[in-house]
């Protein structure tokens, strides 16, 4: 370093003294615990979007149809896939939290392209069963641990108040993929045949696995227990005496079981839409959703994650009931709700906040496990509501099943600050 540049140094730094700020280091660049969230939540983006670009989605009954010759054994391998993934959730949760979520994000990459591989091969039911479990476990293998990978990655980096941002950016990239995976699936599926397009959907979970193996371990912070049992025990003592992860836990489970009303609204829109009109809207949401998963760092960051989700909540509830009430050709657009971004993230954002630092996949997985079975009950509740009495009562069934949610958000949202500091880095 050359004089001149030394006195110059030296004068920006009492310059900064003397204006009250911080010295800034001499070199811009990045802690390794920087590069590290910089690499994971790049590589988060694209395994979500390859993870759920799947062409055969909007056509997948219709395949399993041909495959079994009958619309009953399709729906009965739909039923297992989603009987599956609840069955191995608390199981795959431990397994994050005491193996690591690398491992275990790599572990569910390979399950879901041995699943896939199944549908691309299948010649009867056989095969089909076997996948769609090997896709319920891979299912159960991400959740909880992918966004707890990313909560963690930022907590080593002390950056852990930005994951509203982060979380919004890396999971909107889920609606991209289905969005551009839809309408593509539709023309390769006119073009040439169902089978063509799930042996391509075949592709992006091979470079799932790859862009997983591309990933960082993050730190594990905190002791863990010294059995599963009493590391499935503690994780449970701790949403049992935590009364906002209580009811954080609660909405969670509640606003998933709503979405077995994206099962039935193709129905409801069909009757005020034209049949090829139904892509449109599916793309439409998907859109809608994007932008709200985009903007929900900026919003919870102004706003806060309880209040963010106590109004998205509202919002929704309020368009819902409105599309349904008295039906229009402007219903279905009622449906696509900018605010279910912003509230999945500000939930997901409340939820780390509470969660302890050693059993953070099993808690999230025990939510999801919750979320499951209140969606299979509802689900079930709302076909026996629409055969005896139409679409439009059942959805309305589900959305008064969603109303619990509010009071719960709103006491979240009145309470949240003025509690204990939340259970994030407890480790007794």
């Amino acid at each position: 370093m050359s004089a001149r540049h030394s006195s110059l140094l030296h004068v920006r730094v009492l310059v900064e003294r003397l204006l009250g700020r911080k010295p800034q280091p001499s070199t811009s660049a990045p802690s390794p615990a920087d590069q590290t969230v910089s690499r994971n939540v790049r590589l988060l983006s694209w395994f979500n979007f390859l993870g759920d670009f799947r062409m055969y989605g909007p056509i997948m009954v219709i395949y399993f149809a041909q495959v079994t010759g009958s619309y009953a054994a399709a729906a009965s391998l739909l039923a297992v896939k989603m009987l599956s993934s609840a069955a191995f959730e608390v199981p795959t949760g431990v397994l994050s939290d005491r193996l690591g979520r690398r491992g275990t994000m790599i572990a569910g990459a390979v399950v879901m392209t041995a699943a896939h591989l199944g549908y691309a091969g299948a010649s009867g039911y056989g095969l089909l069963l076997a996948a769609v479990v090997l896709e319920g476990l891979a299912t159960s293998l991400w959740s909880g641990n992918n966004e707890s990978l990313l909560y963690d990655t930022l907590l080593e980096a002390g950056r852990e108040e930005e994951f509203p941002r982060h979380s919004g950016r890396v999971n909107s990239m889920f609606q991209i993929a289905l969005a551009l995976a839809a309408a593509l699936g539709g023309v390769v599926a006119g073009t040439w045949s169902p089978r063509v397009v799930v042996v391509l959907s075949v592709v992006p979970q091979v470079l799932c696995v790859l862009v997983a193996l591309w990933v960082r371990e993050p730190r594990v912070h905190g002791p863990r227990e010294s059995s599963v049992l009493a590391h499935l025990g503690s994780a449970l003592r701790g949403i049992r005496r935590n009364p906002v992860l209580r009811r954080m836990t609660l909405v969670s489970a509640l606003r998933y079981s709503s979405e077995s009303a994206a099962q039935l609204s193709p129905v409801f829109v069909t009757g005020l839409w034209p049949l090829w009109a139904l892509g449109l809207w599916r793309t439409f949401g998907h859109g809608v959703a994007f932008i709200g998963f985009r903007v929900s760092g900026c919003v919870i960051g102004r706003v806060g994650a309880a209040r963010t989700l106590l109004f998205g909540e509202l919002f929704d509830n309020v368009a819902n009931f409105l599309a349904l009430i008295k039906p229009t050709v402007f219903s279905p657009v009622l449906l696509g709700s900018p605010a279910y971004g912003m509230s999945t993230i500000a939930q997901q954002t409340l939820l780390q906040r509470e969660f302890t630092d050693r059993e953070r996949a099993t808690m999230g997985s025990l939510a999801s496990l919750l979320g499951s079975v209140l969606y299979a009950l509802v689900a079930l509740g709302a076909g026996l509501v629409a055969d005896r009495w139409g679409i439009v009562p059942a959805l309305l069934a589900i959305q008064a099943v969603v109303l619990i949610a509010l009071p719960l958000a709103w006491w979240v949202h009145a309470h949240a600050s003025s509690l204990p500091a939340s259970a994030g880095t407890a480790t007794d």
